[in-house]
């Protein structure tokens, strides 16, 4: 049963609603039980018998109860909202204390004067009767007649406590079997990539001596996925690698669109290998550009790319032209997730965009990273090669 209970508490998606109402009732129940426990050696085995109605008996009780279920819910509140800011922590702390006192401050006297208990075990009934209420607040003995009441508050939330254990042992084991089956799906999922990548390269030797242009497409596809599924696992990859990505990338658009794109594309000349950038942070934008400047028309249309480089800071400036009388399109998932990756990756990034009417421009400035390899300090920069794409007619520098 009490498994069962533990494990109704730990499931986030069922306790809830009903479920939750019902725990904390139960804890409520709880907490009067043990106000109750607390006061049957004084009500019932006292060196004098006390000959008292019901109700005063019941007055400590409620008011000892009352103000345990204030203080429970006060300090989980402080814990979990401002455990981590002590600047907040400690007025909430001085907030609780003035809070606790005066329910109990108020609810002694509601006990002697309505429920017509003389005192108290602790003599705190008395206590507080001398004083008003501010002298009382800074009296030196308040504090230790309210360490009676503070005292009784650690059992529910030592219970809690408890509980938030259990609940993040069973997280992090759902996390482990979760991550061992992700590792076990990950490892089948690779036999998937090695044959497609044996079927492409069978592709590409029937059609390289009958259709080149099909071959060459699909060279550059193996590649672009080769550097999708196996060079892109860390949160950096080279900066050249990104870049000869992007080349394929265009390359691939250039032959899909044949003569009706004018595509100018500019490439830093000499790459620092040790650079390094987020994976895929760029593609997004070159993307868009072929997708609402190309795709969307038959006509003749154009797309303009510089990437620039000066140190480690990077700049990319694109533009197309806009398809007039093209259906809109709803989404920008892809500009939305991009941008949350630069807030990320790049806090001080530089992005501007210009919408205008028959363009549309998009301006992105980041700084990089380098590698802190050993060797790295001895490499030279790498100059990539010249690439003619002689379907488009036009030589781009990667």
């Amino acid at each position: 049963m009490a498994q069962r209970l533990l494990a109704l508490i730990a499931d986030e998606t069922r306790y809830r609603d009903f479920t939750r109402i019902a725990f904390h009732g139960l804890l409520i129940i709880g907490i009067f039980l043990l106000i109750f426990s607390a006061y049957i050696p004084w009500f019932l085995y006292p060196a004098a018998p006390l000959d008292f109605p019901f109700k005063t008996y019941a007055g400590p009780i409620l008011r000892d109860s009352l103000c345990v279920i204030l203080q429970y819910y006060m300090l989980v509140y402080l814990v979990k909202h401002y455990a981590r800011k002590p600047l907040m922590l400690v007025p909430g702390l001085a907030v609780y204390y003035f809070v606790l006192f005066t329910c109990y401050y108020y609810a002694s006297y509601t006990v002697k004067h309505y429920f017509g208990l003389p005192d108290d075990y602790s003599g705190s009934i008395n206590h507080f009767e001398k004083f008003p209420f501010w002298r009382a607040l800074f009296h030196p003995a308040t504090f230790f007649h309210l360490l009676f009441i503070i005292e009784r508050a650690f059992y529910p939330l030592a219970a809690r406590l408890l509980i938030e254990i259990y609940r993040r042992q069973k997280r992090n084991l759902d996390l482990e079997k979760q991550y061992t089956r992700l590792e076990l799906d990950f490892l089948k999922s690779q036999i998937n990539p090695h044959f497609l990548f044996n079927v492409l390269n069978s592709v590409y030797a029937l059609t390289e001596e009958d259709n080149p242009r099909a071959a060459r497409i699909i060279d550059q596809l193996s590649a672009m996925m080769r550097y999708s599924l196996y060079e892109t696992a860390g949160p950096l990859v080279p900066l050249q690698k990104e870049l000869a990505f992007i080349r394929d990338y265009i390359g691939l658009e250039q032959l899909r669109t044949a003569k009706r794109l004018q595509m100018e594309a500019n490439f830093p000349a000499q790459i620092d290998e040790a650079l390094q950038i987020a994976p895929f942070i760029l593609i997004t934008f070159i993307e868009n550009a072929f997708k609402h400047g190309v795709h969307n028309t038959t006509r003749k249309s154009w797309v303009k790319l510089e990437i620039g480089l000066e140190g480690e800071t990077l700049t990319l400036i694109i533009g197309n032209q806009k398809t007039p009388n093209a259906p809109h399109q709803t989404g920008g998932i892809g500009l939305v997730n991009v941008r949350k990756r630069l807030d990320a990756l790049y806090p001080g990034y530089e992005l501007a965009v210009l919408d205008e009417a028959g363009d549309y421009h998009v301006m992105l400035k980041i700084k990089l990273t380098k590698s802190k390899r050993e060797g790295d300090l001895q490499q030279q920069p790498h100059a990539l090669p010249a690439y003619i794409n002689p379907y488009a007619g036009q030589t781009s520098t990667p």
